[in-house]
């Protein structure tokens, strides 16, 4: 049988608990109630000063939401647009592009990620998020062919302009962006027939440098033999060019044939007239050579040749 002071004692703990539960719920509810007026104000705040036109201030308000809620994808979206506000396009992406990462769909966050790109000239990047917006609306459609004429790929802009015709849209814009894409074309076309034509010109009209484009080409690719046999050519062509001269010493000293390398290049000193470059270049090649010869006294006379025209 309970006695009734332990009945007592029971309600007076049950009670004693009640008490302190509801306690408890109730500061979490205060605490809860005052993060969220603390939020509305900040929110608030930076809405008033994003309109006019106080970018820093609005920001601030907005890190102060983002702190009471850092995972609400609105107050990314928010700060992105008060960076790009200030040209700040760095920035504006990454907040940008979580709240995308949270909406994926989202016109707003995307159209906005859209503008950063292109004002970042990532047009790459632009283009991804344009074709993303083209399927949710075919206004962007016209964009998007935009930034492939940007891009240049102007077949991939004739393509999208072909299916906009079909099924109607835009229809004045259309037919002007095809325009330019046919004008753009032919410029192309025109600018790579004169950059061809202007190449066999010079490989006709001028075999001396075509000569030296071969010879360069096969010591940037270390193909020293082969530099060998088409300087040798050159010069039997052209003995007068001191160049050729310089390119054959370079080739017979990187394959260790020094006493030939000195002959050929101190041969070509006798062509020279007024090229202060060139002719250091052949002294360095003769002090290369005649080191490589154990012709220590030489190759000081020619080192302080170098340091005179210095």
């Amino acid at each position: 049988m309970i006695r009734k002071g332990c009945i007592k004692t029971i309600m007076l703990v049950v009670f004693t608990t009640t008490m302190f539960v509801n306690a408890q719920e109730t500061n979490a509810d205060i605490s809860h109630q005052a993060n969220e007026d603390a939020f509305q104000e900040f929110f608030y705040e930076s809405l008033k000063q994003k309109g006019i036109e106080n970018y820093d201030k609005a920001i601030t308000a907005l890190l102060e939401c983002k702190l009471l809620e850092p995972e609400n994808e609105v107050i990314d979206y928010e700060l992105g647009l008060n960076y790009m506000y200030q040209h700040k396009y760095v920035e504006a992406q990454p907040y940008f592009e979580k709240a995308i990462s949270k909406d994926a769909a989202n016109k707003w966050y995307l159209d906005a990620l859209l503008d950063c790109y292109k004002n970042q000239q990532n047009i790459e990047k632009a283009i991804e998020v344009a074709s993303t917006l083209a399927e949710q609306n075919s206004n962007y459609k016209i964009v998007l062919v935009d930034l492939y004429i940007e891009n240049k790929d102007y077949e991939k802009a004739m393509g999208l302009l072909d299916e906009m015709e079909a099924q109607g849209i835009s229809r004045s814009e259309v037919v002007q962006r095809k325009s330019k894409v046919v004008m753009l074309n032919n410029i192309n076309a025109l600018a790579d027939n004169y950059t061809a034509a202007e190449s066999k010109s010079v490989s006709i009209n001028n075999p001396i440098e075509d000569y030296k484009k071969q010879i360069l080409k096969q010591k940037q690719r270390t193909d020293y033999n082969e530099m060998l046999i088409v300087s040798s050519e050159a010069l039997d062509n052209y003995p007068t060019q001191p160049e050729f001269y310089y390119l054959k010493g370079v080739a017979l000293n990187k394959l260790q044939k020094f006493e030939m390398a000195k002959n050929v290049l101190e041969e070509g000193l006798g062509y020279l007239l007024d090229n202060k470059q060139l002719e250091n270049n052949i002294y360095n090649e003769l002090v290369f050579a005649y080191n490589g010869l154990n012709n220590v006294e030489k190759a000081k006379e020619y080192q302080q040749k170098i340091n005179s025209n210095n």
